[in-house]
């Protein structure tokens, strides 16, 4: 095989990798770790009227947007990073945060979330 085939193979295969990474992988990464925070925040899966998941090309990892049945007022939106690091903070691996959206008001909602939503964010 010549050297330019070796390399094609190997650009081809390293962009493989890399799709399969930021797609399916981060996707099933995302979804687990959302599954785990729903049921540290007591919320019955059957009580979810919708959900989406789509990937976050301008702050990486995933969004999953959720809207309750018994919080109809409200959109929760559960960010998925595999890795953040900010200024300041240590390097953090796996991590979900949560905001939540007045669908009334169009505003964000800021802590203390007491009466302003039925599943407020689980500090870390």
């Amino acid at each position: 095989m010549s050297k330019r085939k070796k390399f094609m193979i190997g650009l081809i295969a390293i962009i493989a990798l890399v799709a399969i990474y930021q797609y399916p992988v981060q996707r099933h990464l995302a979804l687990t770790k959302f599954q785990g925070y729903i049921n540290e925040q007591d919320v019955e899966v059957d009580n979810i009227l919708k959900k989406e998941a789509f990937k976050d090309w301008k702050n990486g990892g995933y969004v999953i947007v959720v809207s309750f049945k018994d919080d109809v007022g409200n959109k929760y939106y559960y960010h998925y990073f595999p890795w953040t690091h900010q200024k300041g903070e240590e390097l953090k691996f796996n991590r979900m945060l949560l905001s939540i959206v007045d669908e009334k008001n169009s505003v964000e909602l800021d802590a203390p979330y007491e009466g302003k939503c039925k599943y407020p964010p689980i500090e870390e």
